[in-house]
């Protein structure tokens, strides 16, 4: 029998091989296909039925097979979670998709810098989004992209605006108005010019800011844009404009076209600030019962956001970014570093064999032991962390249930003066009326919510403090409380609606009952000696 020729065998092995490359490719791409469409469908369901969309994209996350899918995905749900106000969950995938992309996509990585920008500026960490922010003007200005260079000019403006640093927001704000000269852009025109109208109207030009305003109203009625968001932004500022004037009808009016364009089905930013700009509105008309309605609706909206939380949520995935940020560029230094001392540590290596190594061990003890102790002061330190942001939300809510009761409080002396100016019996049971569901919903378990929060941040203060001074009145554990969270006088006596000097006295008689009057201890440090045991 004749051998099958060998050239026969080479094509024949060289077709299965390629075969099974293209299927491989094919399935691949089918792969992605797929990805794309659940997470396609999430976009649709992300308001709708986020239960749907969460199962969505968790069935895009199994479908991904590689490095690559994995860390597409992360960057597309990443923006998901964020557009749904869930920034703990979108902070943590653009974080596992940087550590997938950091050396290989540097494209990849300016979309991941992006996101960590818009979060931060979201969580209210402004000086974190600017530096974000930086780099990626600097990488647009070196890939000549206009578009995203015009964006990070205005993101930067807002940002600066934050930091109430009006000539740099200005400048900002100034210089992407000037790219835009020769860059037809008309949405993006429409949020520079209203963020210009926005900073010269802080700046007490209103004049200039009303040119500017009017400027992007015209663009939105002339170059059919789409887009609800530049609508409610140019709005929004109008708005504000107007009752800063005193022209509160005009203002009235934008309120209505702001309402067009704001989706009330899901709480967001937007309509938040629809309904702050409603109930001012409102409250300069003197339109109590209007007001009450818009500032009640936007309390609820409020807590849903909540923001200060969610930022204490997030804060160990920030810190553990920045940690594992810095291995990287570590890592990079070092694999840097390696490279110029490679050849002479090989020679050195078949020299001093036997030092090295003894050198080696040395130092492998050492850097245990050093590793060691860094991780207990991590440790030390993230407990530490933890209890500071507990402590800082507890003091936060308690004095934004404070400063609400006062708003309420305003408003029912308002409601009550205007009561008795009315004949109109009808009128006064309407008002009446007001008044009574302004009281039932006004929260009156402040204290209440204020202890339960404490205690547990401080599991056994008031155990350990009782068991020592079972003396100690209600009040007296409430001022001691207070005094262990570092509150001011001041910010005591607007919690307990009394005098700084009134508290000054009593923190006189506390230290009195703590046997405190003829020592030089601190009562900070002696109510903080019943936290550690």
């Amino acid at each position: 029998m004749e051998a099958y020729p060998y050239s026969k065998v080479k094509r024949l092995g060289f077709c299965i091989i390629l075969f099974f490359l293209l299927a491989n490719f094919s399935l691949a791409q089918n792969r992605k296909d797929e990805i794309n469409t659940l997470i396609t469908k999430a976009q649709q369901y992300k308001f709708k039925d986020w239960t749907k969309a969460e199962s969505l994209l968790s069935e895009a996350q199994k479908q991904a097979k590689t490095q690559e899918e994995l860390g597409d995905f992360y960057i597309e749900a990443s923006k998901i979670y964020s557009e749904t106000n869930r920034f703990d969950i979108a902070l943590d995938y653009s974080r596992k998709a940087y550590n997938i992309f950091y050396k290989t996509s540097p494209q990849k990585i300016a979309e991941i810098d992006d996101m960590f920008a818009f979060v931060y500026t979201q969580l209210n960490d402004t000086p974190k989004a600017i530096e974000y922010y930086k780099k990626l003007l600097a990488e647009h200005i070196k890939n000549a992209n206009t578009y995203e260079e015009i964006k990070t000019y205005n993101n930067l403006g807002n940002a600066f605006f934050v930091l109430k640093k009006l000539d740099s927001s200005n400048y900002y704000f100034s210089k992407a108005l000037t790219r835009l000269d020769a860059f037809n852009k008309p949405e993006l025109k429409v949020y520079v010019l209203a963020n210009l109208g926005k900073v010269a109207s802080f700046q007490g030009e209103k004049k200039k800011a009303l040119d500017y305003l009017e400027q992007a109203e015209a663009i939105l009625n002339t170059d059919k844009i789409e887009n609800p968001k530049a609508f409610s932004l140019v709005y929004f500022y109008l708005i504000n404009y107007y009752n800063s004037v005193g022209l509160h009808d005009k203002a009235l009016g934008y309120v209505k076209k702001m309402d067009q364009y704001t989706n009330k089905a899901n709480p967001n930013f937007v309509y938040r600030d629809l309904l702050w700009a409603t109930y001012n509105t409102y409250l300069d008309q003197k339109d109590y019962k209007n007001a009450a309605y818009s500032f009640k609706t936007y309390d609820s909206i409020r807590e849903q956001l909540n923001i200060e939380e969610k930022a204490v949520s997030v804060e160990r995935t920030k810190l553990k970014h920045d940690y594992e940020s810095q291995k990287k560029i570590d890592e990079l230094i070092q694999d840097k570093r390696q490279s110029y001392y490679i050849a002479g540590a090989i020679f050195l290596l078949l020299c001093i064999v036997i030092s090295v190594l003894a050198v080696i061990n040395y130092r492998n003890k050492v850097s245990k032991l050093e590793l060691e102790k860094l991780l207990q002061v991590a440790r030390t330190n993230k407990l530490e962390i933890e209890n500071h942001m507990k402590e800082k939300q507890l003091v936060y809510k308690s004095i934004e249930q404070s400063k609400i009761e006062e708003i309420f409080k305003s408003i029912m002396e308002q409601i009550d003066h205007l009561k008795l100016k009315v004949q109109n019996q009808k009128i006064v049971d309407e008002i009446s009326h007001i008044i009574l569901e302004i009281k039932t919903n006004m929260k009156t378990n402040s204290w209440e919510e204020f202890e339960h929060h404490f205690v547990n941040i401080h599991e056994s203060f008031y155990k350990n403090l009782e068991a020592k001074h079972p003396d100690l009145t209600t009040y007296d554990r409430r001022l001691a409380a207070m005094i262990l969270l570092k509150l001011s006088t001041k910010e005591i006596s607007n919690l307990l609606n009394v005098t700084p000097k009134t508290i000054e006295n009593s923190r006189t008689r506390l230290r009195k009952k703590l046997n405190l009057t003829n020592t030089q201890s601190d009562i900070y440090q002696y109510l903080n000696s019943f936290t550690n045991y």
